[in-house]
């Protein structure tokens, strides 16, 4: 579906959301854009980078966004087509990126500039800075849902549901860190091979975006070690307690064996100097003692700290 608007008066911005085959000719035949970067626009699952065709002067810019309803990964990427004339800007979203539609539908009207003076660019970046805020909201979500697993650890006994929630914000802080990083690098790219066409205010958004998600890659990567750490620590105590289970059933193990050694022993008709084994009382001094005996190897065990956790 394509909506094509004139909400900026210094160019026309078309919204592609699910580009179909017949989206796909109007832009090839009437609009001029490469299949190969059509192809790349429409990539789920393609990094975020900048992709040039020189002789249609276009340039594909691919940005990696912040998408809690995917189905494929925490981050998914978005992508915005514009030409160095400032005539035309072509944005390609899903079902789990087409809320980027609307930010940039709100930016017409609260733009920190004049809006018969952004182009193309400009509106890529204002939005992009605001994409970019949306990983730090996201990174501080993950350290809350961190925070009750780390409190529940000290207190309660382990679940495997606290195991899958680990496991789920470990992998949520790697995609967002990919996803950071490759960002990164785009702005870069972009700051690099367009810098004769960027004005003095682009530069500076450029500028913020790079210092953002610097910042944004920091707080990932303190975050990803200090869940990491949450993990390590939950690995330890579960062996700690796995050890003190197992020390538990090795006494248990231990102190089990003295009944079967003494009525193994007196089943052989071995002769006890103090009573007859087939007397009527002779099962009673054989339990007499097992217990002693017993009670003989705990005393020895929690002597020697065996016992203790």
């Amino acid at each position: 579906m394509i909506i094509t608007n004139n909400i900026f008066p210094a160019f026309t911005w078309s919204q592609i959301h699910e580009m179909d085959e017949a989206d796909r000719k109007w832009l090839h035949t009437d609009q001029e854009i490469p299949h190969t970067i059509l192809n790349y626009a429409i990539d789920p699952y393609e990094s975020a980078r900048m992709e040039y065709a020189e002789q249609s002067n276009l340039a594909l810019m691919i940005f990696d966004v912040v998408t809690p309803t995917s189905n494929r990964a925490t981050t998914e990427p978005v992508s915005f087509l514009f030409n160095h004339d400032g005539k035309h800007l072509y944005t390609f979203t899903r079902r789990e990126t087409a809320f980027v539609n609307p930010l940039i539908t709100n930016l017409a009207s609260d733009s920190e500039h004049p809006i018969d003076q952004l182009q193309p660019l400009d509106v890529i970046l204002q939005i992009a800075n605001q994409l970019t805020k949306q990983f730090m909201t996201t990174v501080l979500d993950i350290n809350r849902r961190r925070n009750p697993i780390q409190s529940e650890i000290r207190r309660v006994k382990h679940t495997q549901r606290m195991i899958d929630n680990l496991m789920d914000l470990q992998t949520a802080l790697i995609y967002l860190g990919n996803s950071i990083t490759t960002d990164l690098d785009l702005i870069n790219n972009l700051s690099n091979h367009e810098a004769k066409y960027l004005t003095v205010e682009q530069q500076k958004h450029l500028n913020d975006l790079q210092i953002e998600l610097k910042q944004a890659l920091d707080v990932v990567d303190l975050s990803h070690q200090v869940t990491d750490s949450v993990s390590n620590a939950y690995e330890n105590v579960a062996n700690s307690n796995l050890n003190w289970t197992m020390k538990i059933l090795t006494v248990w193990s231990i102190i089990l064996t003295v009944p079967t050694i003494v009525s193994g022993f007196l089943g052989q008709n071995v002769p006890f100097p103090l009573y007859n084994v087939n007397g009527d009382f002779g099962w009673i001094f054989s339990i007499i003692i097992t217990l002693l005996l017993m009670g003989l190897t705990t005393f020895i065990l929690w002597l020697t700290g065996f016992l203790r956790k």
